[in-house]
């Protein structure tokens, strides 16, 4: 089976996250970096070994064999890379939030449901280490029958 290719749009502090977690797995390939900031980005590349690298968006999401995309970048900027991505063909993982206005939400969702393709936010703690402790005492009976948790 062929390794996902994933792009990380923003190669700044909160992609390294993303980064290691795409390490990580052995059935992803960095593939491709992007950001604005030309040094950062042949900085972080080199670090990680990876080849194909952009400062604009529209580059990457242009390559035809690349499956996914992580945006890592500022937040206002968080829905047009989303939405450039979606309508080349490509999976989203957007780091939280999704965007900053109701109406770039709209947006990103007419693109999601054009493309075929699936955009998530990056915010699932449920693999950070307090959740899984959580999980670990819930499922250990000590508290009873848990059937509510605000």
């Amino acid at each position: 089976m062929a390794k996902l290719k994933v792009g990380i749009v923003g190669v700044g502090g909160i992609s390294e996250a993303h980064i290691q977690a795409y390490r990580k797995n052995p059935e992803v390939e960095l593939y491709a970096f992007c950001d604005i900031n030309e040094d950062r980005l042949n900085e972080k590349a080199d670090r990680y070994g990876v080849e194909k690298r952009f400062t604009k968006v529209e580059d990457l999401v242009a390559i035809p064999e690349l499956d996914a995309v992580s945006v890592c970048t500022w937040n206002c900027a968080h829905a047009e890379c989303s939405i450039k991505a979606l309508r080349a063909g490509k999976n989203v993982l957007c780091e939280k939030p999704m965007c900053v206005t109701i109406e770039e939400a709209a947006e990103i969702c007419k693109a999601e449901k054009r493309s075929g393709k699936v955009i998530s936010v990056g915010f699932q703690p449920r693999f950070s280490p307090n959740m899984q402790m959580i999980k670990k005492i819930v499922q250990s009976g000590e508290l009873g029958d848990i059937y509510y948790v605000q």
